[in-house]
């Protein structure tokens, strides 16, 4: 089965103009039964209206410091862990 991935972002801390100051996101892959996550925070960019917002301003964010190469590898490796627990 092919692993899936996928990005929630459940949470936009915005100032007093609406302008978007912090994103919360979670980044899931899932193979079969398996699953992992990663999540964190991360500055949004300066003058982000909240209500311009698009999912693709939010994930150029999330990887302006790492890539999604090396996110999806990361999970990868915790689902082979809990496929063959050492």
């Amino acid at each position: 089965m092919a692993t899936t991935y996928e990005w929630s972002f459940p949470n936009f801390e915005t100032d007093a103009d609406n302008k978007v100051k912090v994103i919360h996101w979670r980044y899931t892959a899932v193979d079969g039964e398996y699953s992992a996550s990663m999540y964190g925070s991360c500055a949004g960019s300066e003058g982000m209206d909240f209500d311009a917002m698009t999912k693709d301003n939010a994930i150029a964010c999330v990887t302006e410091n790492q890539t999604v190469e090396d996110m999806q590898s990361n999970l990868l490796a915790q689902i082979e862990n809990q496929k063959n627990p050492q």
